[in-house]
């Protein structure tokens, strides 16, 4: 994969990214702590580990080795990501987060030259090419934001309609 590719690639993802903002601003502050069933993710939970992963992500590149205290910010169960959590506790904050996150992973790219997307890049779960992060991030976005379509559909939320590429903001 090289960078013009994957540009190509992130281009589209802000398309996406861009449903999943308006997404998000379907749920209420209240909806936030919204849990299916104990023991799952709440709507906080799933936008943490959606735009935490893409920001974490682009810090283990920029270190050049993604460890677990890193990704763990990403993930709800952590004691990491318990705090990061904390943090978003409003519709506004979340949508704020998520810019913040895909800023991150646009200016991680950014820096990156076709060599440094090509060279390996160590992480709790594997080593792969530096390219293979952005996929992983872009396969997380999507897994997730179905979760979240889901959950507003039990919350009674009419979710944007997936591709409404138009009438989304990046």
């Amino acid at each position: 994969m090289n960078k013009q590719a994957l540009s190509a690639q992130r281009e589209y993802f802000k398309m996406v990214h861009g449903v999943t903002l308006r997404l998000i601003g379907a749920f209420s502050d209240k909806d936030l702590d919204y849990r299916p069933q104990p023991g799952m993710r709440s709507v906080r939970d799933l936008i943490l580990h959606v735009y935490g992963m893409q920001k974490t992500f682009g810090e283990g590149i920029r270190q050049g080795k993604l460890t677990a205290e890193i990704e763990n910010k990403a993930i709800p169960e952590t004691e990491e990501g318990k705090a990061v959590a904390a943090s978003l506790m409003t519709v506004a904050d979340c949508q704020k987060y998520a810019r913040e996150a895909q800023k991150a992973g646009d200016e991680a790219l950014a820096a990156l030259t076709d060599d440094d997307l090509a060279r390996p890049l160590e992480a709790p779960f594997g080593v792969f090419p530096v390219w293979q992060y952005f996929a992983f991030a872009y396969d997380e976005h999507w897994h997730h934001r179905g979760q979240l379509y889901t959950y507003a559909r039990l919350l009674g939320k009419e979710p944007p309609m997936l591709y409404d590429y138009e009438n989304s903001p990046a």
